[in-house]
């Protein structure tokens, strides 16, 4: 561990481990990468937009740039001894101007209605399976596609339609193996060819989302598909599998294969599993949110073709009132008339409803649960499961990309309407004539959601410290529409070691921007909240209007919320007050500039990862950058509760000014304990409070890692 934190709090920021695709692959130079360019042609301006001081820089370095030959980039690679790359060859550059004028093509984005797909037009790879001998390829657009084990020493990464998995080789810099240990391409189910691709047409059976979660005792690895697909393996058998292969050092012709292969109807995306309650929910671009709920008891399941037209599960729909959906009518069975002659009584109907509620909670049938949004729904990339008082799940609690939320009750079948929660920030204003160089106005979407239990957070004794900066360099919000929160978005200058600035401003390559006229991505003056003149009144946020407020869940959880760049905690309670961090991940860059080979802003907070153990969400943008979020709660204040503060973004400015960030987007982050040498046991009993690594994997192929630990409750962060 290097240094020593100068105060509670004090994020240590020390080296990054690097290994290139080209090097990890063996691609010759002759081969070109998707996605990979060259980097600077000149040397960032020190301390233009830095936050770091000069002690967090060493003079001395072992490590080496990944330049295009340029000695003022060498030299100061050469100086910094926070980075290492595993990449002994410089990379060439890639032309990336051959393709300008399809890339540049913008003129059919007036007719494209963003709220029809999960997010925007992708920029397509060559379709169907990688050529034997090249690179991955990769799905453009999708949400996360990377996962580490949290009990066996197993990297999952999905490309295309392949899950390539491996064993890093080792525990520090967690380096891979040229070619994967084990290779999973699970057929598409027959209904998906009936279903089709929403991303991709003409090559539908695409991995959208994975995550590895746990299902009662058995940790599972769980795919969502553009097919519709949804598709699941237990982590044991791939384990056992690729200790197999180890042993015999050859390959057979016996399958792997999934426990769970299920599909939604469309596109899959958001994905969630609970351990204690073992079900599963699947969003998708029907508007809906499917739970699966597994029998635990009873007799074998007989299907009846003419009671359940699905094979393996029995289907019960819910529309956004709670009620019973009639699949047949498709109406809510308490949509009748409301004198109940045409089905009989209404305690006739509540009897069948709850027969039906009894029949579901006995738990000796498979069921899928399927909660409709309504006419005021649509695509949901991310959801979270929340719980009652007992720790078994209670509600689905998901994020469409208009940014609302939705909390949905799963168990119960009449008069319980779902909970919709808009999204904070306010309608936009109407551009200015004088100013149609910004381009149409438009709320931030919505794209990732966590459940977060009180003991998630860690105890603060300042605002300072539970904040990240202190209580009067933030703003106060307060309206009857919003309610009561906290602004801390200028936290983002006291985060170490971080740029505001896009590495391609920072180093004078504004010409290598491609400049999209319909860009949508809002300007950097202005707030999320109209704050209006003076100062804003901190008396406001002392007392609710209710003296014993309602939570909002009954587990008394917080619920995160992020959009494109920014980062919201609601409080537990419902007049409680929330804390807002606004472009928490954005780097400044011209007006209408984009990457070339996305053609549109890739901003989306949407792989969120939560670590228990370090009070840690690791939350990742496809932009290419990481936020680590430390959850806070303070002691002996009636402001508010819980809070959350910034600790780091990675890629760090010294990593960025190292060439060791990509300018591309992410493919995915991964996040587990460091191993027990391999030690599978020891994995459930560590010693004190372990070390944890994370990944993030690029579209380029490359791998940045890094170490994290907090040796006790109180101990900063600390990256390694």
């Amino acid at each position: 561990m290097a240094g020593t934190a100068s105060f509670e709090g004090e994020l240590q920021v020390s080296k990054c481990h690097c290994e290139t695709g080209r090097k990890r692959h063996r691609i010759p130079r002759s081969t070109q990468i998707a996605f990979e360019a060259s980097f600077p042609t000149h040397t960032p301006a020190q301390g233009a937009d830095t936050n770091d001081d000069d002690d967090n820089n060493d003079n001395d370095s072992d490590g080496n740039g990944e330049g295009n030959g340029d000695d003022s980039n060498s030299g100061e690679a050469e100086q910094n001894n926070d980075v290492e790359i595993d990449d002994e060859d410089e990379d060439e550059d890639e032309d990336e101007d051959e393709d300008e004028d399809e890339l540049m093509a913008f003129e059919d984005l007036d007719d494209v209605d963003i709220n029809d797909i999960l997010g925007e037009e992708p920029a397509p790879e060559a379709g169907g399976a990688s050529e034997d001998g090249g690179p991955p390829r990769i799905a453009t657009w999708r949400l996360n596609l990377t996962a580490l084990s949290q009990v066996y020493n197993i990297y999952m990464v999905a490309y295309q339609d392949k899950i390539h998995i491996s064993r890093p080789r080792s525990c520090v810099t967690n380096a891979l193996p040229a070619e994967p240990d084990l290779i999973l391409q699970p057929p598409a189910s027959e209904i998906s060819y009936e279903v089709g691709g929403y991303l991709d047409e003409a090559f539908p059976h695409q991995v959208n989302h994975l995550i590895v979660g746990e299902l009662g005792c058995e940790e599972i690895l769980l795919l969502a598909y553009d097919d519709g697909d949804v598709i699941g393996y237990y982590t044991r058998h791939i384990e056992n599998e690729i200790l197999r292969r180890e042993r015999n050092e050859r390959y057979d012709s016996k399958a792997l294969g999934p426990f769970f292969h299920e599909n939604v109807g469309k596109s899959a995306w958001g994905l969630a599993v609970h351990k204690k309650s073992r079900i599963i929910a699947v969003s998708s671009n029907t508007h809906e949110v499917c739970v699966f709920v597994f029998a635990l008891t009873g007799q074998t399941y007989q299907h009846v073709s003419a009671v359940d037209p699905v094979e393996l599960f029995r289907n019960i729909a819910k529309d956004e009132h709670g009620n019973v959906v009639d699949p047949e009518k498709r109406s809510s069975q308490d949509s009748d008339d409301e004198d109940g002659e045409n089905d009989g009584s209404y305690d006739s109907k509540d009897a069948k409803i709850s027969n039906l509620e009894y029949a579901v909670r006995r738990r000796d049938a498979n069921w899928r649960i399927v909660l409709e949004t309504g006419r005021t729904g649509t695509n949901i990339p991310n959801v979270a499961f929340s719980e009652n008082g007992e720790g078994s799940a209670e509600k689905v609690v998901a994020i469409d990309i208009n940014g609302r939320l939705w909390l949905m009750d799963i168990w119960n079948f009449s008069r319980h309407p779902h909970i919709r929660i808009e999204g904070l920030h306010a309608p936009p204003r109407p551009r200015a004539s004088l100013q149609p160089h910004l381009g149409p106005a438009r709320k931030p979407r919505g794209w990732g959601v966590l459940v977060l239990p009180e003991s998630s957070f860690l105890p603060t004794k300042t605002h300072e410290e539970s904040l990240g900066l202190p209580l009067n360099e933030a703003k106060c919000a307060v309206n009857d529409k919003i309610g009561r929160w906290i602004d801390i978005s200028k936290g983002i200058e006291r985060v170490k070691n971080n740029s505001t600035m896009h590495p391609w401003v920072r180093s004078q390559n504004i010409e290598r921007f491609a400049f999209n006229p319909m860009e949508h991505r809002r300007p950097q003056s202005g707030d999320w909240f109209d704050y209006g003149p003076g100062r804003p009144r901190w008396d406001l946020l002392n007392a609710g209007s209710n003296p014993r407020p309602k939570p909002v869940l009954a587990c008394r959880s917080s619920i995160l919320r992020t959009y494109e760049v920014d980062i919201e905690l609601r409080s537990f309670e419902e007049d409680g007050v929330g804390i807002m961090f606004e472009r928490a991940t954005d780097q400044v860059r011209p007006i209408h500039a984009v990457l070339p080979s996305m053609r549109i802003s890739h901003e989306r907070l949407a792989n969120l990862i939560h670590v228990p153990e370090l009070s840690l969400v690791v939350a990742g943008s496809l932009c290419g950058r990481v936020a680590l979020l430390t959850l806070t709660r303070i002691e002996n204040t009636a402001r508010y509760d819980r809070a959350f503060k910034i600790e780091a973004i990675l890629p760090t400015k010294t990593d960025e000014d190292g060439q060791l960030r990509p300018i591309c987007p992410l493919l995915g982050v991964a996040v587990a304990p460091v191993p027990f040498s391999g030690n599978v046991e020891l994995a459930d009993k560590p010693v004190g409070r372990r070390r944890y690594r994370l990944m993030l994997h690029y579209y380029d192929l490359r791998i940045l890692s890094y170490e994290l630990c907090r040796c006790s409750a109180t101990d900063p962060l600390s990256i390694v």
